[in-house]
């Protein structure tokens, strides 16, 4: 990758590359990495089927193995996104390189300089929240050791688990290798959720940059034509679509070339949003299908617990991490929408009655394609925005009461 992608993605390259996802590693550690991380989720999800098919009759424990399972398999799919789709990420991290070559103007850098900072933030601010989160699951098995001595009892406090599953050994003399194999499985199968979302938190930030940058060129477009950065954007972008060579005789001369320039740069942003649409949509539609699912499962295990604290905070965090999901599932859709969006208005506001039939012609044009947003979908079936949000947790809230009743 160049040096736009190193310099703004490089807690992704880091993230990614510990899972063997990013595109530039060596086919030995593409194939290494995602073997062992499948073989510990696949640990966990086997031994939860195993009790499962034992404790059908018992809801609680029931459930407890259904969520577990549900969360293996998501981080199957998001496991499987990155690795069985590399290309299509190394096409994405290319094109985001040739924006950075093609968006020159000075307003341009800079408002996708801060939109990649803000990207880098929000990678780094999830992060720490899923591994509060994932720590906070994890101090559960620990607690008896810790009141042991804290609180001495005369005997020692009877040892718990992270996940109640039978190992078909006696699990008290293994206590600690089987503590070990918990830990590690939730903290690999929570580093793919982590990855997976940050890239695509990351992609979906570049997206909405771009559609700013060309918002503010065009709030600026009247009032003052700036010149391209060392003159190269204007014909790097027209040559490559079009011999045409412009001679600028007057001001209306250079609001239209400009205008030129900003719908196929515009054309560039919806290209890549497509993409990303395309790369994510099945991706979404099954992780939004499972959260749902687990959503509501939580719920009853609240209920049921609400006498066990401890195991109440488990599943509190667990919660929290769900909604969380779910929003970031949907949030980046939204500003998305809102980036694309507020092109059109910007358009429509521009001094348009003092420009030429020409150039109005072209606004006409890109005014027609803001008309309607892009979108980020799940499926191609389901919009993924803050309104259908909200139905999202809604529906989780039926369904959980819906369930709860056969209690």
């Amino acid at each position: 990758m160049q040096s736009a992608v190193k310099r703004y993605y490089n807690i992704n390259k880091i993230f990614m590359s510990k899972l063997g996802g990013w595109p530039t590693q060596s086919r030995f550690m593409k194939i290494l990495l995602p073997t062992i991380i499948t073989s510990f989720i696949f640990s966990i999800g086997f031994l939860e089927f195993v009790k499962l098919a034992e404790t059908w009759s018992d809801l609680t424990e029931d459930c407890e193995c259904v969520i577990t399972m549900l969360i293996t398999i998501g981080g199957y799919v998001k496991l499987f996104v990155l690795v069985l789709n590399n290309k299509d990420i190394q096409r994405l991290l290319s094109l985001i390189d040739y924006h950075w070559r093609i968006f020159t103007h000075s307003l341009e850098i800079q408002i996708m300089h801060e939109y990649a900072i803000i990207g880098r933030k929000i990678t780094i601010s999830y992060a720490v929240l899923i591994y509060s989160l994932t720590s906070l699951y994890m101090l559960i098995p620990i607690t008896p050791q810790l009141l042991d001595l804290l609180k001495p009892l005369n005997k020692s406090r009877p040892h718990k688990y992270l996940f109640d599953i039978d190992y078909s050994f006696d699990r008290e003399v293994y206590y600690y290798p089987v503590l070990l194999h918990s830990y590690l499985t939730t903290v690999i199968t929570m580093s793919v959720m982590i990855i997976t979302d940050t890239i695509y938190m990351a992609f979906a930030q570049h997206a909405c940059s771009l559609f700013a940058a060309i918002g503010h060129r065009l709030e600026n477009l009247t009032s003052g034509i700036s010149s391209e950065k060392n003159g190269s954007s204007a014909g790097m972008i027209c040559n490559k679509h079009e011999p045409t060579v412009y001679v600028l005789h007057n001001k209306d001369d250079e609001i239209y070339c400009e205008l030129v320039l900003l719908l196929r740069k515009h054309q560039l942003s919806l290209k890549f949003v497509r993409m990303l649409d395309s790369f994510f949509a099945l991706y979404s539609f099954m992780l939004l299908f499972i959260t749902i699912i687990i959503m509501s499962l939580l719920g009853i295990q609240i209920i049921s617990l609400l006498d066990h604290k401890e195991e109440m905070i488990r599943y509190v965090s667990i919660s929290i991490g769900a909604f969380m999901h779910l929003f970031v599932l949907s949030y980046p859709g939204q500003r998305i929408m809102d980036h694309s969006t507020d092109i059109f208005y910007k358009a429509y506001n521009m001094l348009w009655y003092r420009m030429s039939r020409r150039s109005t012609q072209l606004l006409s044009i890109l005014l027609y394609r803001c008309f309607v947003p892009c979108t980020l979908t799940a499926g191609k079936i389901y919009v993924l925005s803050m309104q259908n949000y909200a139905t999202m947790v809604q529906a989780a809230v039926s369904y959980f009461t819906t369930l709860s009743s056969f209690r």
